[in-house]
């Protein structure tokens, strides 16, 4: 497993811009003599990370992959949360100050509208068969029946109530 002080030998973090660069290696991080030179001339204090498939910056360590914001976590504070959160919700910006740690609730609180969405509004949908806008919001794995208004600004303030009731600070309201 990934400690703080392996984490710190391999890599150095910048809390301020997020940015994660490769530290100049020891011989010991290699199987050959011969390999050290040439990986630390082509990375060693170069940028590290690269976008895995759902958008988060990611890096390989020892033959596994760790997402950066994660390893942020590690390097500053010595232990990874279950759930780390963009404040934001860019999943390339790492600066510290834009992480915090949060449990299941609070990270799909703080996310995006879906891609299939219509409306325009998070939790908002028209129904076809009675033309009336449905507000609805998802608690606890549940979706929640919130009522139906005649316009879709009405449906997203009731969405934005429950919300902030529902996610208190991690709300992304509309």
């Amino acid at each position: 497993m990934l400690t703080q002080e392996v984490l710190k030998e391999l890599l150095h973090y910048n809390p301020d811009t997020g940015i994660f660069t490769w530290r100049y290696r020891d011989r010991k991080w290699f199987k050959s003599d011969c390999s050290c030179g040439s990986w630390n001339t082509k990375y060693s204090r170069k940028t590290t990370g690269s976008i895995d498939g759902k958008g988060y910056l990611h890096v390989g360590i020892s033959k596994r992959y760790y997402r950066l914001h994660r390893l942020a976590f590690l390097y500053m504070e010595g232990s990874i949360p279950r759930y780390v959160d963009h404040i934001d919700r860019i999943r390339t910006n790492n600066v510290f100050n834009n992480l915090r740690p949060c449990n299941c609730k609070g990270n799909s609180g703080n996310s995006g509208i879906h891609a299939h969405n219509t409306s325009g509004y998070r939790g908002v949908s028209l129904n076809s068969k009675s033309g009336l806008w449905v507000a609805q919001i998802k608690i606890d794995g549940k979706q929640t029946y919130l009522g139906r208004f005649t316009t879709a600004v009405e449906a997203s303030l009731v969405y934005n109530k429950a919300a902030k009731e529902h996610f208190n600070e991690f709300a992304t309201l509309n």
